[in-house]
């Protein structure tokens, strides 16, 4: 599954895709959420885009977003605090379908 609970918040599964034509949810991609960015993977570029994405597309602030692994891999495990698994996963399958 691409979500678990954690704490207080949730953690996020991704497969990041850089160098992409466009910024958007691909699908579902194993036990991950596929995100392809239009930034380069160099100096946390592909990373910041990730988060920007991801704050706009659930209305959350930036700083509610952690990295917990995989800074410098394609698969990561982003921390988002003060939500609930609920209202991320009907967001996140709308914009799959969309």
């Amino acid at each position: 599954m691409y979500l678990s609970t954690h704490g207080d918040g949730i953690i996020l599964n991704i497969w990041l895709q850089p160098r992409a034509s466009r910024t958007k949810i691909v699908g579902i991609y194993g036990d991950n959420i596929k995100i392809s960015v239009k930034a380069p993977p160099l100096e946390g570029r592909a990373n910041d885009e990730c988060i920007e994405f991801l704050s706009a597309l659930l209305g959350f602030p930036k700083k509610h977003f952690t990295i917990k692994s995989g800074e410098q891999s394609r698969h990561k495990r982003i921390y988002i605090e003060d939500v609930t698994p609920e209202i991320v996963e009907a967001v996140l399958e709308k914009a799959v379908t969309s």
